[in-house]
């Protein structure tokens, strides 16, 4: 009997400490249970993604991107595609000279180690040079990414004037209105410039008052700078690398000819254009010129080249000018972005190269005459679109 109530005994403890067992386990499960619930709800939602990507159907909570925004970005990468494809499109079919196009990237890494085109480009397009001696010579349609720094300056020059004795007297001749000086006036300042002056001005209270003005005397040459940090990420990356210096190099440089080589002929000059969303956004430099070169082969860092001896980063700086100076007419045609927004009238006007001086008369003027015409077009279309948008109903 003793022994029966000792063995209860003995179940009945160890029934309530499985039940408190049980009874802690069961806590931690729901608290454990619920971490690992969001935990896989995270999970589930990626691989919903994931599939959904496979076979078009969603199926998590995540709003889906609109047809609009989808088609919009597969008609850019259609237009990136034609523009790598056949970067020299748009030169003249009959020129003599070699058309070879280069891009750095082709495409960059995201964190995942994929690849996808860059969304946007500058594009330095060599222009052909105004030589006759010119046949068989490379022209270049270059592609790189955009620079951290993109600046555009704009500055005129005004001098400090003012009107003294023979600004009154030329005022008083021709009579121009504001340039009068009265007889006094002009009397005065006589006096104040003479010998012992100013005594005079002392002795009467008074002076000439100079009226002094600031004068506009010209447009400067807009100058640009690029600076690029080239860091191959293959072979083929390296040497198109290399390709891009000598091509920048060798079209910045003058040509020779005669006997003695003793006369130079005109660097190329070069047409600086955007390619991608960003272009609409953007004014463009006038047709410029390629004034430095400037390449550091270890790019600031401790030298290091890959297997082949191709150095692993390469900085590159561009600095150009432009070949003429800006006026209102060039800046609204050829330059803002703001009045040429979806057209190429920009990029049409940089291919004859800078129209100051020709060496064939008759070429300049086909080529003024097809510039105006286009610009007359994207005019017409711009004023077109203003007139077709909608003005707003009546309400009620």
């Amino acid at each position: 009997m003793a022994f029966k109530k000792a063995r209860g005994a003995i179940k009945g403890f160890i029934g309530s400490v499985k039940g408190d067992l049980n009874s802690i386990t069961s806590n931690l499960d729901s608290k454990i249970g619920s971490i690992g619930n969001k935990f896989d709800q995270r999970i589930a939602d990626s691989l919903s993604d994931l599939l959904t990507g496979l076979t078009g159907i969603r199926t998590s909570n995540i709003p889906a991107i609109s047809s609009e925004v989808l088609d919009m970005k597969g008609k850019n990468r259609e237009a990136r595609a034609a523009i790598l494809n056949d970067p020299t499109r748009g030169r003249a079919s009959d020129t003599p000279s070699n058309k070879i196009g280069l891009a750095f990237p082709k495409d960059f890494r995201k964190e995942d180690g994929s690849g996808q085109p860059l969304t946007n480009y500058i594009h330095f397009r060599s222009l052909e040079r105004n030589v006759k001696e010119k046949s068989g010579e490379d022209l270049y349609d270059i592609f790189l990414y955009v620079p951290d720094t993109l600046q555009d300056n704009l500055s005129v020059t005004y001098k400090e004037a003012e009107k003294g004795i023979v600004e009154g007297i030329v005022g008083q001749i021709f009579n121009e209105e504001g340039a009068q000086t009265s007889s006094e006036e002009l009397a005065n300042i006589i006096k104040s410039g003479a010998p012992g002056g100013d005594l005079l001005k002392q002795a009467a209270g008074k002076t000439v008052n100079p009226l002094k003005f600031q004068l506009f005397e010209g447009v400067n040459f807009r100058t640009y700078s690029y600076t690029f940090t080239l860091r191959p990420k293959n072979q083929d990356e390296a040497k198109s690398i290399q390709e891009i210096i000598y091509a920048f190099k060798l079209s910045a440089l003058p040509g020779t000819i005669g006997a003695n080589k003793r006369i130079y002929t005109f660097p190329n000059e070069w047409a600086i254009r955007f390619r991608g969303p960003f272009k609409d956004h953007i004014d463009y430099p006038l047709v410029s010129v390629c004034t430095g070169v400037e390449v550091n082969y270890t790019d600031g860092q401790p030298f290091s080249t890959f297997i082949d001896g191709s150095p692993s980063s390469v900085g590159l700086t561009l600095n150009f000018t432009e070949t003429a100076t800006l006026t209102r007419d060039k800046y609204k045609n050829r330059s803002a972005a703001f009045l040429n927004t979806n057209s190429d009238a920009r990029e049409q006007s940089q291919e004859g190269g800078s129209d100051l001086v020709k060496t064939n008369d008759s070429v300049r003027r086909d080529e003024a005459r097809a510039r105006a015409e286009q610009e007359a077009k994207a005019k017409e279309e711009k004023e077109q679109e203003t007139r077709t948008e909608p003005t707003g109903g009546e309400n009620g």
